[in-house]
Order: structure tokens, then C-alpha cells, then sequence
């Protein structure tokens, strides 16, 4: 643990990549910031996350700020003084479609992504099969690319190298739980798991799906649950089988061959509400899809499964800035899978509404009065 030297200015709950990213932000305008997590840096959902990132989104809001977000990544040395290069890899992210709308759909996308300056490109069944081989190309209708997108060699090194930058700032990180939280006069007053009580100006809530709970402590009803997902990793594989991500959206399905040669591959499929598949059950219907869409995946078997939360809004897009009749509190959650991917970027829009104490910073789509009346925003179509 590093100690500050001063008070803090903005307390931030949740050390993960989006709770650092803002820490660096914040401590890079030079504000005195503490950061609160129960386990530690990059110990939660952060440490699950296996390091995709990309521009290929079908929200307009989405893909501006993931082009950020990248556009950080390809510098994030000279940008942080990070003591690890996250080794960024530009190996390309294939979404894949069997049904002819879910085709039709990845074209508007494609289209909308090429007028923002970012190039994918669609492709046809037979041009995907080129690319990856053993591809069940009969099974499909075509798909959409882009060499741009990528994996992080070292995924754990962003959130790393923020946690580094921000305590060069005079931040601090604590482990405890943030166990009450509520308004004292022109402050915030939280209670920790130590018994502790801390007074100050401003809060930041990024604790991903626990940020809910923390805010019906304030009265306020987040449309934010978590949503399990499971990934299944093989042991090292030294032959090369697939070089893109590879992602079949009707069927669900997710694979990736890491550079520690390990395949990744996840079934998406939700399960009926109110059940619970066994992890024996869940690898089985994994392989048996994986085998059917791909056939160099025949024989690789996936002996460690890995759980986790995404934490979700009902129309998948992320929930930031500051709630109405909260000032100086903004929310920094709802990221759904996409926090290592975007950090960079929602650090910056966190920073910015702290510093400005408003939400001109934020999105329309992202922002929390969207659910205002039962209303929501366009739903984001490409979350995986």
C-alpha cells in the first residue's frame, strides 16, 4: 500500500482497469485521489478479462471511444511511464454470420465504422475460410474484419501500468471495502470494512456490478446485474490454429489462439433463467459447438474453466457521469466486458466530469437519465 501525502480530493471505489485508468487521469491534473478496493489492483473482474481490443462496435459512441482507447494503447509506454509494454497485437477481430440478417446487420455496422475512419471490411464466406482454417464455410454467410484489432500479449499490464502513473501522482490505493456511503454536508462520507470513516469532496463509482448496491444506499435504483460468463482455456498448443479472434455471433461462440499458445474459447449462449449449468455440462456443449464451426479444433480439449460477471444495462451500454441530484459523484460502470478495452478512454471522460462538475463530457447514449421514465438508448448490437 502507498500513502498519499495530502488529503484526497475524489475517492475512487474500485481498483480495477476503469476505477486506475481514472486514478491516472485525475492524478495527471494533478488532483490527490484514493482509490478502494476489497481485494486489490486489477484483482477483480479486471483479472479475468484475457485482453481483446477493438473498434468494431455498432454504436457510434462506442467505437469513438474505443478508437481512443486504442489510439492510447499504441503508445502506452511514452503515455504512463509504464514499467510493461502491454504488447498490443494487431491480429485482427472476424465476426462471423450464419444467418443472412445477422450479415445484412454487420454490413449497417461496417458502413457506420467506415465512416468514422475506422476500416473494416466485410467478407465472404469463402474469403473467411481462406483466413481461418478449417472453418465450417458451408455453415455461414459471410462476416466482417479487421486487421486493426487485437490481443494484449500481457493483459494484465494496463491496469498495472495506470496503478504505477497515478501512485507517481500522490495517489493512493487501500485495500477496504467501501461498506457506506452518503452525503455530509458538501461531502461524502465513506465508511470502510476497517471501521475507518473518510470525509471528501468527491466520489467516482467504479466497482462494476457491485456499483448497484452501493447506490440504493443513496436511493438511486441502477438498471445495473450481472451477467455470468465462463471462458475455457486449452493448454499450450504450439502449431498455430487460429490467428484472428474469431467470433460466430448466431452461434454464440467465441475462440482465440493466445500468444502463450493457449486456445480460448467460450460458448455465449445465456442460459434459460433460473437454471445453472454444471462446468462438466458447460465445457462439453463448448467443444461440441467449437468441433461443429471449426474442425481444427477437433481434438484440442480445454481443461481450465474461468468465471466471471460482466456487469449490465439493458441495453448493454455503459452508464457514466454524474446521476441527477448526485454533484460531485460520477459513475464509471456498466462497462460489460469492455473495461480494459476502453480504460483509457473512460478514464478520460470520468476525469473530465469530475474536474468540469458536469456531464457535457459523456456521451448522450452513456449517460444515466437515459433510463428516465422506462426509456432507454439505441442498444449496442456487439458485445460478446
Amino acid at each position: 500500500m502507498v500513502k498519499a501525502t495530502s488529503t484526497p480530493e475524489v475517492a475512487i471505489i474500485g481498483a480495477g482497469a476503469t476505477g486506475m485508468s481514472t486514478a491516472w487521469h485525475l492524478s495527471q491534473r494533478g488532483l490527490r485521489v484514493v482509490v478502494f478496493d476489497r481485494v486489490g489492483v486489477g484483482a477483480g473482474m479486471t483479472s479475468l478479462q484475457p485482453g481483446g481490443v477493438r473498434t468494431q462496435w455498432a454504436h457510434n459512441d462506442t467505437f469513438k471511444l474505443a478508437k481512443e482507447s486504442q489510439d492510447f494503447y499504441e503508445n502506452f509506454i511514452e503515455r504512463t511511464g509504464a514499467e510493461k509494454d502491454p504488447e498490443l497485437v494487431h491480429c485482427g477481430y472476424a465476426f462471423v454470420a450464419s444467418k443472412q440478417e445477422t450479415l445484412e446487420a454487420l454490413k449497417a455496422t461496417v458502413n457506420s465504422q467506415n465512416a468514422q475512419g475506422i476500416h473494416s471490411r466485410m467478407l465472404t464466406a469463402e474469403e473467411l475460410g481462406e483466413m481461418i482454417p478449417g472453418l465450417a464455410v458451408d455453415l455461414i454467410a459471410g462476416g466482417s474484419f479487421n486487421e486493426s484489432d487485437g490481443y494484449f500479449n500481457h493483459p494484465g499490464a494496463p491496469v498495472s501500468g495506470f496503478a504505477e502513473g497515478a501512485l507517481r501522482g500522490d495517489a493512493e490505493v487501500r485495500v477496504a471495502n467501501v461498506e457506506l456511503i452518503e452525503r455530509s454536508g458538501n461531502e461524502w462520507k465513506l465508511q470502510l470494512s476497517t471501521g475507518e470513516i473518510l470525509l471528501v469532496p468527491m466520489v467516482v463509482v467504479a466497482a462494476g456490478a457491485e456499483s448497484a448496491k452501493l447506490m440504493t444506499l443513496l436511493g438511486i435504483d441502477l438498471p445495473l446485474v450481472p451477467e455470468p460468463r465462463h471462458i475455457f482455456y486449452s493448454n499450450p498448443i504450439s502449431e498455430r490454429l487460429i490467428e484472428p479472434l474469431v467470433i460466430f455471433q448466431d452461434e454464440h461462440f467465441a475462440v482465440k489462439h493466445l500468444a502463450d499458445g493457449s486456445v480460448l474459447a467460450s460458448d455465449l449462449s445465456p442460459l434459460p433463467k433460473n437454471t445453472k449449468a454444471d462446468e462438466r455440462t458447460m465445457r462439453r456443449n463448448m467443444i461440441a459447438k467449437g468441433k461443429r464451426l471449426i474442425e481444427t479444433l477437433d481434438y484440442v480439449q480445454f481443461p481450465v474453466m474461468v468465471t466471471g460477471h460482466y456487469d449490465v444495462t439493458p441495453d448493454q451500454q455503459l452508464l457514466l457521469g454524474s446521476p441527477e441530484g448526485l454533484p460531485n459523484l460520477a459513475l464509471a460502470c456498466g462497462l460489460n466486458g469492455r473495461g480494459m478495452m476502453l480504460a483509457p478512454a473512460v478514464g478520460r471522460v470520468v476525469a473530465d466530469t469530475v474536474v468540469n462538475g458536469n456531464n457535457d463530457a459523456v456521451p448522450a447514449s452513456m449517460r444515466t437519465d437515459r433510463f428516465a421514465e422506462g426509456g432507454a438508448g439505441a442498444r449496442e448490437q456487439m458485445v460478446i
